[in-house]
């Protein structure tokens, strides 16, 4: 779930818009603004002043098979609105056109726990995006919580003595979620231990998508950062310099290019979105 910076943090973007005045759908298309200009400077881009909708149903276009089946998801502000502003925001520069599923860690039916993408694979887009991280000290995990099917985003961590003290909603005794940036992760089990650290989930997988979730390329494992020597998670396909899951440090630092070793993951090809009444 971690991001590969743990520590970092980020003002929160964003303005009231008039909700009129939201385009009501979109299909996938070049983005409205320069991401990387967006990033360095958000009063540049409009759409960073916007704010989510009260519902809304962002697709994405995939490479499970070539018909590219949509992943749909289900966003529903109320549940955490600062989480749906970021990723309305998201949907409405395409920025997860062109990201790969890195991080799925299946291993069965039974042995399953998140997928996980957002990073675009442009090595300064995604470095300046993923130094500036949204605070997700405002809300709290609504019910049904992480279960499977839900979508939250991906997030660093702070033991909980520090974290206790930033964030008021985290509860864990381990440690505490804190920001989040593009990365979000889609929960492939009933994973509510991720509540109390403070995961707020934003949305949900539609039941209809939940096929193409599953079957999303799993063979690399974990990440590489997560798979250190003698690690006994036990989504590593071997570990230390056996490992074979993806570098997120290489991702952000190399882009794309260093995606070229790992070959089957699936890749998001299409970004959409529909306004729900």
């Amino acid at each position: 779930m971690f991001s590969s910076q743990l520590t970092l943090l980020w003002i929160a973007l964003g303005v009231v818009a008039v909700a009129s005045a939201l385009p009501a759908s979109a299909p996938s298309s070049a983005p409205p603004c320069d991401l990387l200009q967006a990033c360095m400077d958000p009063s540049s881009c409009s759409v960073l002043q916007e704010k989510a909708p009260p519902t809304f149903r962002l697709e994405l276009g995939t490479t499970v098979d070539s018909s590219s089946p949509t992943i749909a998801i289900d966003v529903v502000s109320s549940w955490a609105p600062p989480y749906a502003d970021r990723l309305w925001q998201l949907a409405r520069l395409q920025y997860f056109t062109g990201a790969s599923f890195y991080r799925t860690l299946r291993r069965g039916p039974d042995e399953q726990f998140v997928v996980q993408f957002g990073y675009r694979g442009n090595h300064s887009v995604d470095a300046c995006w993923d130094d500036r991280l949204t605070s997700n000290a405002t809300w709290s995990v609504h019910p049904p919580g992480n279960v499977r099917g839900t979508v939250a985003f991906s997030m660093g961590a702070v033991s909980s003595a520090v974290g206790h003290k930033i964030n008021p909603n985290c509860t864990s005794s381990e440690y505490c979620a804190l920001g989040f940036s593009t990365n979000i992760f889609i929960n492939l089990a009933n994973n509510t231990r991720l509540d109390a650290p403070g995961f707020s989930i934003v949305g949900r997988v539609t039941d209809d998508s939940m096929p193409t979730v599953d079957k999303l390329y799993a063979g690399y494992g974990d990440c590489l950062e997560l798979c250190e020597a003698g690690s006994t998670d036990p989504f590593c396909v071997g570990t230390g310099a056996q490992c074979k899951g993806v570098s997120m440090d290489r991702l952000v630092a190399e882009g794309n290019s260093y995606l070229a070793g790992f070959p089957k993951l699936d890749h998001v090809v299409s970004t959409s979105y529909t306004i729900k009444s």
